[in-house]
């Protein structure tokens, strides 16, 4: 038997990256998670610790369970785009973060195609989500640091909210991997 390489042909099947059913999944998932995560915000009383951690899970659990049901290259770059989206449309923020976001995303869908790509080998989801988040993260804190050199101090708040949202992220990756099992289980993902 031999190896199948992965080529730009078999990234794109000729009609399309995704299916309509895939991008409305996309689409869905994306708002569930922007929504959960300003309801918990609210319900939480603001941007605490614990709210942090929980919007963080939440989040990276809905992306995990996202690409066990598309897995696709690019669903994880689409998903975050429409959410930064959202996020700028519901709460108006996210605006500098777009650029970053899309480059961390991009970036490490790049790195994943010479392992066969997320369709090949559907544990790369975890690493994948994991590295571009904490990627993200990293650049937004340089950023950060541009904007408060002069006050370095402040830069220590920065550094605390990544942590904590990282931390979140960390959690939610194995909730999210307990909740694709069952749901696979269940007959809801057919991968």
């Amino acid at each position: 038997m031999t190896a199948k390489t992965l080529t730009w042909s078999s990234v794109w099947n000729g009609r399309g990256l995704f299916e309509t059913r895939e991008l409305v999944t996309i689409g869905l998932f994306s708002a569930a998670a922007k929504a959960s995560s300003l309801m918990l915000a609210l319900m939480g009383g603001g941007m605490n610790p614990l709210t942090m951690i929980l919007k963080s899970a939440v989040q990276s659990a809905l992306l995990v369970v996202l690409m066990a049901k598309v897995p696709k290259t690019g669903t994880l770059t689409l998903s975050n785009a429409i959410g930064m989206l959202l996020s700028f449309l519901l709460m108006g923020q996210h605006v500098m973060s777009l650029p970053v976001v899309l480059l961390g995303t991009i970036l490490v869908e790049l790195l994943a195609l010479p392992f066969g790509g997320l369709a090949r080998r559907a544990w790369l989801a975890i690493p994948m989500i994991a590295i571009s988040e904490l990627l993200v993260r990293v650049i937004n804190v340089g950023v950060s640091y541009l904007g408060v050199r002069e006050q370095p101090g402040l830069l220590v708040m920065v550094l605390m909210v990544s942590a904590f949202s990282y931390l979140g992220i960390l959690l939610g990756l194995f909730g999210g991997l307990k909740m694709a099992k069952e749901l696979k289980h269940a007959g809801l993902i057919q991968n």
